[in-house]
């Protein structure tokens, strides 16, 4: 793609593919009607040009920022960083940007006030650790908008991952490998997405006759500071667990990272299971057992349920919910 020249129109554009200003307005602002041979000669002479969209003169038009509000939960978290990758490339395509906004509870406040004063046409809010409130303020907004987890306010369409199920995959796993004295490493259990995985995990170790020790459960709110912490009593204990399920996979490279400096061998001392799969999980220093949400797949289908929103506000809102799997890898074992 060559420099973008500020001097570009889309009547430049127009001109050189040899069609109409209004032609050009058409392929820019995703109308159809408008033939594929066409379509190709604009679009060649956009990227040729280095052509860029006006998105504050589309605005006026169409009554649209093209702005759609992407709020994040902890950034420090790689999980998050996947899901705004995909989501801004989606949004890109679509012909939207993304505006960022951490949703980490000291900020929370401001969240709805920003996204109101930028005027944002729809929101994507990928966390579900918002309080009740700050999420309620965000609907109530008026614009579209789509929860990646469970959510709380029927306004809101939502996409997220079989929690319950995933839970139940965790105990599944760590029952079948011998473990009867399984710890917790879990987040704010007021979380709907966090009690789904935890009542899953009890309901599985239940179905195989497995007590479970509450004193073996703790709250570490998805930090990495908290579950090093966290591993580190409970790797302390004068009858420490066999094995750890941790809630998301940055706990457990928490976990790991404790075990390793309390001298405590992974697998051989203590099977260590995650969730999520991010990218990081499979490198070779971690090589996370854990289990894989769609990630991808629930950043696509937030953006696609987004965009079909604003075409459609008065559609019914749709609550999807996507199957997740176990990654075997080196940190549990069969004890």
């Amino acid at each position: 793609m060559p420099p973008r020249s500020r001097g570009v129109t889309s009547i430049d554009v127009a001109k050189a593919a040899g069609v109409s200003q209004t032609t050009v307005s058409r392929i820019v602002n995703g109308h159809e009607g408008v033939s594929e041979r066409v379509r190709t000669k604009v679009e060649n002479a956009i990227q040729q040009l280095g052509y860029r969209p006006n998105l504050s003169a589309r605005s006026l038009v169409t009554s649209r920022t093209h702005t759609i509000g992407v709020v994040l939960g902890d950034p420090r978290n790689s999980y998050y960083a996947e899901l705004l990758h995909t989501i801004s490339d989606e949004l890109t395509r679509a012909g939207y940007r993304a505006l960022i906004l951490s949703g980490r509870a000291d900020t929370t406040e401001d969240l709805a006030r920003t996204l109101w004063e930028t005027n944002v046409d729809a929101v994507i809010l990928t966390t579900t650790l918002l309080p009740a409130d700050d999420e309620g303020r965000i609907v109530s907004l008026g614009v579209p908008s789509v929860t990646m987890g469970p959510g709380t306010a029927p306004e809101t369409a939502t996409i997220s991952p079989d929690n319950l199920e995933g839970g139940r995959i965790a105990g599944r796993h760590l029952v079948s490998l011998g473990h009867r004295r399984i710890g917790v490493i879990a987040g704010p259990l007021g979380a709907t997405s966090v009690r789904d995985r935890h009542d899953g995990f009890l309901q599985e170790l239940a179905a195989a006759d497995v007590a479970f020790d509450d004193d073996l459960l703790e709250v570490a709110d998805l930090d990495y500071t908290r579950a090093f912490e966290a591993a580190t009593r409970l790797l302390q204990r004068a009858d420490p667990p066999t094995a750890l399920f941790c809630h998301n996979d940055l706990v457990a490279f928490g976990a790991l990272n404790a075990a390793k400096a309390l001298g405590v061998a992974v697998p051989e001392d203590v099977s260590i299971l995650g969730f999520d799969d991010v990218a990081m999980s499979s490198w070779e220093a971690f090589d996370l057992t854990t289990v894989r949400q769609p990630i991808l797949e629930m950043a696509r289908g937030a953006v696609e349920m987004t965009l079909a929103l604003l075409d459609e506000p008065e559609q019914e809102r749709a609550h999807l919910v996507l199957p997740c799997t176990l990654v075997e890898r080196s940190t549990t074992r069969a004890l």
